[in-house]
């Protein structure tokens, strides 16, 4: 009885300790709950991950913020907590707070591409998953740029240079020396959609463009006309890419202009070969994140000083308008553009100087409009927003040439437009050729892309699944002009309809991962993609037809704990970019031979004749393929109390690139005999028919697009960024590049000789079977020391740019084909006893001493002043000197001394605000 008693108390007092100490317990865990909005615009942020650890007994509760940016976690132990925010694309948040009731905690983030803690004048390096540049609007404010070309000075191993609008801005990332592959391989994006010149074809094969630096045809996009006052920010990923984004191998420029309201704006520069005039306002509409903003600019450059009829003009205007709308189901944010760029490219020869009338005019008009709208999911279920991206462009693009020929003997030239004989056209001594190329390429793009987020144990995940359609067409007349009036008589070509030209189409899915792991202290990021691409709207003879090209990319980063104030993070990836051909590669000009199978000359010109045998064949090169490029990198970063230090070491290899690879071509033709031409009984033309000839052929060598090209890239870049001394108000950056480039063509080459043998052309073509090419090879530095003295409104900076060295040489060959080809097209092995052929000698390339040696130009050190003052309340003006002083020594190439010389380039702006 006692013991059944003594059982039931015990069982008392157990359930009454259980009631008790879950009560205290109760009393003692609490609820927490806030917002993750952006520091800057105050908008919400999705998809953050928040962690609160227990100083005590490093016990962590985590939540991840909602669509409406709303975060909550529950039954909280009361206690002294170390808080953690991250986001992919933002600032690390850290701080702590103690617990002891329910609590409302507001966090708010810095995008990594805004963080201005004081004023930020150069490219900071970001802290995603993969390298990038990233450039703020204060960095661009103090940089004066009159190009985007010019902002290309602050990546690693950048260099200073003067603007340059006499020729197409081409962008190139992580090269020594520079290929067409170079910049084609580069994205754009503007506001989320892609600046595309795929359908570009406004260049003149017949010779009417004296100067073919002046387009970008299948060479990537002119920077000239990107204008750089309505910009936010900049981000230059170097490194592997999301694969988001598509079409490029080499990097991607992402572009993000202003979307806040902001004050009356005006900007008046001036240099020693530019004046720019640029105005812009942000109109709040009322809500608080609806926004119109509008802009515009001009600029007039003189490409060369001396001749005042030579110049470069840009003028652009760009409507923007950003909002969103909530519903029942969420919110909608949505951001509409409509933008026109013109520029104007003009040379003439004053009458008054020369007695030639020539006139050059170029001028592109680009028409775009488009729209990003995003739906955020207010349920928390897996699919959290939805993004679709549209934008069109329509651009009208026209270059006009008159040009007086003065012709010092009779010439002919062929007609024909197909294969066959007929006689030429005997041009005047004297005419004019008025040439037109009327260009107007049409750019659809559309992009939609869902994004989920979900959590499976400690890990975060946030997914990217999406699908892109592209289209390219050119609905331009080409090249428009007479063919009895040719601007260059020695041209083979004829005129070409740019409308006939089907369009190319691409299609394109991604899925990505994202994955955040915290443990102990330590994070995990990393990223894993798949993008495929295929080609539409081809024939049944393309081999690229409806092949997918699959981009595996992975990155990864580990952030290791804070100890003692000093922070490291870890990161490598690796990736496959593809890229598609390009209008132009895919549809080249059909080749025109015209061989002269007579040319009868007679003092009466009616009896005069001259007849061409003519060739016409497709130049397309069916087995075209996507150009890839394999690259990888691995990074090290590390913070210690606001100093920032990087080192990346990357390495790329491109082996089916676009380049040109030859072929020949043997062809017969009737060398008619002049001499079996009555002269005492012609009435008229010699009649063709009843004069005597032999059977003939030439054999030529030609090229055309093929996947020829390989590029070998490795490098390494850092970056240091000291704190703002106090003391001085300084701030020391150091940042630097040694890159190594290899560019070469292994492909068979077919060459021919450009000799006359007894007055005849040699009349073979040789096999060259080597690797071909160069490789460069250079290291900079560019140390920055900016002062920012915000008391009286100053900031001036200066640079120590440092070339250290820089090399080239060419890949070795010994110049000896390895077969020839005779002009009836029989191929024959090349001996050793061709080599003293009195002939065949011929075929092989001989090379002055020192050709293979390495060529390299030595230090030399630029020195540049920019400075920047805050006048009154609405005033700013700037002014920078570039080589204000420079160090060049003189050095020697062999036995020639080289004197290098430099003169310094300046220019001021005002910035107007109110």
């Amino acid at each position: 009885m006692k013991y059944t008693m003594f059982i039931r108390i015990l069982c008392v007092f157990f359930f009454l300790a259980i009631f008790f100490s879950n009560d205290i317990y109760a009393q003692k865990r609490y609820k927490i709950e806030g917002k993750v909005k952006n520091l800057e615009t105050d908008e919400i942020i999705t998809s953050a991950f928040v962690q609160f650890e227990n100083k005590l007994n490093k016990k962590s509760y985590t939540a991840t913020s909602d669509n409406t940016g709303s975060y909550i976690v529950k039954n909280i132990d009361a206690g002294e907590y170390n808080i953690i925010v991250r986001r992919f694309d933002y600032q690390d948040f850290s701080s702590s707070t103690v617990i002891k009731s329910d609590t409302k905690y507001n966090i708010l983030l810095s995008h990594l591409m805004l963080i201005m803690p004081d004023v930020y004048i150069t490219a900071s390096e970001s802290k995603g998953l993969t390298s990038a540049s990233v450039i703020d609007s204060a960095a661009m404010r103090h940089l004066q740029p009159t190009s985007f070309a010019d902002v290309l000075e602050l990546m690693p191993g950048g260099k200073t240079i003067d603007p340059a609008m006499g020729s197409a801005n081409l962008i190139k990332i992580r090269e020594a020396g520079q290929t067409a592959m170079s910049s084609l391989g580069v994205g754009f994006l503007v506001d989320g959609a892609p600046i595309n010149n795929d359908a570009n074809l406004q260049a003149s094969i017949n010779g009417g463009t004296s100067d073919s630096q002046r387009n970008s045809i299948s060479k990537g996009v002119d920077m000239r006309t990107i204008s750089t006052d309505n910009i936010q920010s900049i981000e230059i990923i170097r490194g592997i890419p999301s694969v988001e984004y598509g079409n490029l191998t080499n990097g991607l420029v992402i572009i993000k202009r202003k979307s806040t309201a902001t004050p009356y704006t005006a900007r008046f520069k001036v240099d020693q070969y530019s004046k720019l005039f640029s105005a812009g306002k942000g109109i709040a509409l009322g809500k608080k994140n609806d926004v119109l903003n509008l802009d515009l600019s001009y600029l007039d450059s003189k490409v060369d000083p001396r001749n005042s009829l030579e110049n470069y003009k840009r003028f652009t205007m760009s409507t923007r308008w950003n909002g969103d709308k909530s519903t029942d189901l969420g919110v909608l944010k949505y951001n509409f553009s409509a933008d026109y760029t013109g520029s104007f490219d003009n040379v003439k020869t004053d009458p008054d100087i020369m007695a030639r009338n020539d006139e050059y005019k170029s001028s592109y008009n680009s028409i775009r409009a488009g729209g990003v709208m995003k739906f955020d999911f207010e349920n928390k279920k897996i699919v959290r927003s939805i993004t679709a991206t549209v934008s069109a462009t329509q651009e009208i693009s026209k270059i006009t040439q008159k040009k007086d020929i003065t012709l010092n003997k009779p010439t002919a030239m062929p007609i024909l437009t197909e294969d066959g004989e007929a006689d030429g056209i005997l041009l005047p001594n004297k005419y004019t050729s008025d040439l037109v190329i009327d260009g107007k390429p049409m750019y659809l793009n559309t992009q939609i892309m869902s994004e989920s987020l979900f959590k499976w144990g400690r890990s975060f995940h946030t997914v990217k699944l999406g699908v892109n359609w592209s289209l390219s067409k050119n609905f331009g007349k080409g090249e428009i002009y007479d063919p009895s009036r040719p601007a260059n008589i020695s041209s083979a070509s004829r005129p070409q309809n740019f409308s006939t030209i089907p369009s190319t189409q691409r299609l394109a899915f991604f899925a990505e991962d994202k994955v955040n792991i915290l443990v102990n202290g330590h994070e995990f990021l990393s990223s894993i993609g798949l993008r495929g691409t295929t080609a539409l709207n081809l024939s049944d003879e393309f081999a690229i037809k409806e092949k997918v090209y699959l981009d595996p990319r992975f990155n990864a980063m580990w952030k290791f704990p804070n100890v003692n104030g000093w922070e490291f993070d870890l990161s490598a990836g690796i990736g496959w970019l593809s890229m598609m051909p390009t209008t132009s590669q895919l549809y080249p000009r059909d080749k025109y031979l015209d061989i002269t199978q007579i040319n009868y000359f007679h003092n009466n010109p009616d009896f005069r004749i001259v007849n061409f045998m003519t060739y016409k064949w497709d130049n397309t090169n069916y087995d075209l393929q996507a150009a890839r490029n394999r690259k990888w990198e691995v990074r090290l970063g590390v913070n210690k109390e606001g100093n920032n230090f990087s080192i990346t070491y990357f390495n790329e290899k491109m082996t089916n690139g676009f380049g040109y690879t030859s072929y020949y071509r043997s062809s017969e033709f009737k060398r008619y005999d002049i001499n079996s031409i009555n002269e005492t009984e012609l009435t008229g033309k010699p009649d063709l028919d009843n004069v005597a000839y032999s059977q003939d052929a030439h054999i030529n060598s030609y090229t055309q697009v093929g996947n020829v090209a390989n590029t070998y890239k490795e490098g390494v870049e850092f970056q240091f960024s000291s704190k703002r001394i106090e003391a001085i108000k300084t701030r020391i950056s150091v940042n630097g590049a040694w890159f190594n480039t290899r560019y070469s063509n292994s492909s068979p080459q077919y060459k021919e000789k450009d000799i006359l043998l007894n007055g005849n052309q040699l009349e073979y073509v040789g096999l060259y079977q080597w690797e071909s090419g160069d490789n460069y090879q250079q290291f900079y530095t560019n140390i920055v020391f900016d002062t920012f003295l915000d008391r009286i409104g100053l900031i001036f900076s200066l640079s120590i740019q440092c070339q250290w060295y820089k090399d080239r040489y060419s890949l070795w060959n010994d110049g000896t084909p390895t077969h020839y080809v005779d002009k009836w097209g029989n191929e024959h092995i090349y001996k050793e006893a061709d080599r003293t052929d009195m002939v065949l000698q011929h075929l092989v390339t001989n090379y002055y001493d020192g050709y293979f040696d390495v060529q390299t130009t030595p230090f030399a050190m630029d020195v540049n002043l920019k400075v920047t003052k805050k006048i009154g309340k609405y005033l700013q003006m700037s002014l920078y000197v570039n080589r204000l002083l420079t160090l060049y020594p003189d050095y020697y190439i062999g036995n020639s001394l080289v004197r290098r010389v430099s003169s310094p380039y300046f220019g001021m702006e005002a910035n107007f605000a109110f």
